[in-house]
């Protein structure tokens, strides 16, 4: 009896992603099919998902692999678990990681940031409200609202009534 059975690709093999698009680039994308952008608006989507890709890459050969992102992962659910949030449970996942990873998770929060930042501004109001509410969400506080134009304004939470006293 003879079988032939063609080679199935390792599913854990690193490098069988290598030239896809980064998956949150590639969510983002999907969810914005719902807004019925214009050619235009499409190329400047494009080009904000293309730099956040060659920075992505850039971070990666300064070092930021998947055990950091393991690590930062692990540190999370932990400080969750215990209850922690805000500030608290930032300091524990920083004590998870040493200083060299705090600063490439942090390059690539703010490179993430900025992509939000640039797809929100390429949008309309009409756009914003035909997408799905997570990622009406997401492109509101963490894109544009870092810049301060929609979502949450920094520093108008704690201390706000302490200060109107």
């Amino acid at each position: 009896m003879t079988v032939v059975a063609d080679e199935k690709p390792n599913r854990k093999n690193k490098g069988e992603r290598a030239g896809k698009a980064n998956p949150m680039v590639t969510r983002l994308m999907t969810s914005l099919k719902e807004a019925d952008l214009s050619d235009e608006q499409t190329a400047k989507v494009k080009s904000a998902a293309a730099a956040f890709e060659a920075k992505v890459k850039e971070l990666k050969e300064k070092g930021l692999t998947t055990d950091v992102n393991k690590k930062q992962a692990e540190a999370s659910k932990a400080a969750r678990e215990a209850g922690l949030k805000g500030k608290e449970m930032a300091a524990k996942v920083n004590e998870a990681l040493t200083e060299e990873e705090q600063a490439l998770v942090a390059e690539m929060k703010a490179a993430l940031a900025q992509m939000k930042k640039s797809v929100a501004a390429v949008l309309t109001e009409e756009q914003l409200a035909a997408l799905p509410e997570g990622t009406r969400k997401q492109l509101a506080t963490r894109g544009a609202g870092a810049a301060g134009e929609k979502g949450k304004a920094k520093g108008k939470g704690k201390g706000k009534k302490k200060d109107a006293e």
